[in-house]
């Protein structure tokens, strides 16, 4: 921080003072740093990845701090590899019972649905439109939510039947009309 301000050129006279209270303490040079940079954004922008330092917007949520640092693509990428790869985890799960693809079933369904209800709270819940509480309960309650559900999964798994054979054994329950009808 201290060097890129320094080199941005906040000021040849100001370079000077900045080093030598940088040698004094570092909470006092941390306060001169952020005052000397707050004074130069009120008269002079600094310019940052071409956008004036007062123009930039602070992110406070996960999915926009990801984004706001750049390069979200690698996330992206993740995604859609999961998304693909449930492709062939659900029937190989169906096909092949055992806890290693109950497993890796339930990691990549749970992970999966966390990464869409996210998208909705981030997309509907802004917090210009609903207060800065509210996302922020959201999004824990979904942390919670799906670490929950996780646990309850692999409990599951390693405690009873097992996630597929579970789905299997659900929909092989007969309702009482298809009972009726035979």
């Amino acid at each position: 921080m201290l060097s890129s301000v320094l080199l941005r050129g906040v000021g040849r006279s100001n370079a000077a003072s900045l080093i030598k209270s940088v040698r004094l303490s570092p909470l006092k040079a941390y306060s001169t740093i952020v005052a000397n940079t707050q004074r130069q954004a009120l008269t002079k922008p600094i310019v940052l990845a071409k956008q004036p330092l007062a123009m930039r917007q602070i992110s406070v949520s996960a999915p926009r701090m990801a984004s706001a640092s750049g390069n979200h693509t690698g996330l992206w990428t993740l995604e859609r590899l999961v998304s693909v790869g449930l492709l062939a985890v659900i029937p190989a799960a169906f096909a092949a019972p055992s806890q290693v693809l109950d497993a890796l079933l339930a990691i990549s369904v749970v992970i999966h649905t966390h990464w869409g209800v996210e998208a909705m709270i981030v997309d509907y819940l802004r917090p210009g439109v609903v207060g800065n509480v509210l996302p922020k309960v959201a999004h824990i309650a979904l942390i919670i939510i799906s670490v929950a559900t996780l646990g309850g999964l692999f409990y599951f798994i390693k405690n009873d039947i097992g996630l597929a054979n579970g789905i299997k054994r659900f929909w092989a329950i007969k309702g009482k009309d298809s009972e009726n009808k035979a």
